[in-house]
């Protein structure tokens, strides 16, 4: 995120107090007279107060996660993602009028599409995952669920606390959420999966070659059922 708000908050000074409008997706490549009547309209202008908008709400949502204010990031990437998808369509009234309808519509289904994505992950992210544990078979549902064969599992142990996470290598992560692959510190490391609600401890840790799962459930007494009928499956 330290990366994302170099960029934009480049991107954001170059093109309010430089007016580098060249930075303006698609603003280059129009004739010199549009560009003109654009700048005229406010409509660079209008850009640049929308990337200085977004840019002071992505700094405060890291400061916020940087002091670990429980939601605080969430909080704000939802308020950043609703000012900027709002603002991209709000800009359009300064473009030049004959051109104003076709944005709104292109703009309008951008966001639509945008939000539409973010709600179906949410939901898919935030969803309680099943761990279903037979003679056969360790099968974790949902969103990047895994199947693992019982007689392949080498190490089962409980955990009193979460390992801490270096990197989210492909998988979901927000509010108390931990879903997908994730790198973890060492002696953890490598890449392995995480099925957690954080701050809910125990947590199971499953090992199988160089590979390993993380997962818990709502109620610690739920968990160390888990743990321990996976220790008796093990064990046959």
């Amino acid at each position: 995120m330290g990366f994302t708000l170099i960029i934009h908050g480049g991107l954001m000074y170059l093109v309010v107090k430089k007016q580098d409008y060249s930075l303006i997706s698609g603003f280059y490549n129009r004739p010199e007279e549009e560009q003109q009547r654009l700048i005229e309209n406010g409509y660079p202008q209008a850009i640049g107060r929308l990337l200085l908008y977004t840019f002071i709400i992505l700094f405060i949502s890291v400061i916020l996660a940087l002091f670990q204010i429980p939601y605080g990031f969430e909080i704000g990437m939802l308020l950043f993602l609703i000012v900027l998808l709002g603002g991209s369509i709000y800009v359009q009234k300064y473009e030049l009028k004959h051109k104003r309808k076709k944005y709104y519509w292109i703009t309008g289904i951008v966001a639509a599409i945008v939000i539409t994505f973010v709600i179906v992950l949410g939901y898919l992210g935030l969803e309680e995952h099943d761990v279903i544990i037979n003679d056969r078979q360790l099968k974790v549902t949902g969103l990047y669920g895994v199947e693992w064969p019982i007689d392949e599992i080498d190490r089962v142990k409980l955990l009193d606390e979460l390992p801490e996470v270096v990197a989210k290598s492909n998988g979901f992560a927000a509010f108390d959420r931990l879903k997908g692959s994730f790198r973890l510190k060492e002696p953890y490391g490598g890449g392995g999966k995480l099925f957690v609600y954080k701050g809910r401890a125990p947590y199971v840790y499953i090992e199988k070659d160089d590979d390993y799962i993380i997962l818990n459930q709502k109620d610690g007494s739920e968990t160390q059922k888990l743990y321990d009928q996976l220790l008796e499956k093990i064990s046959e």
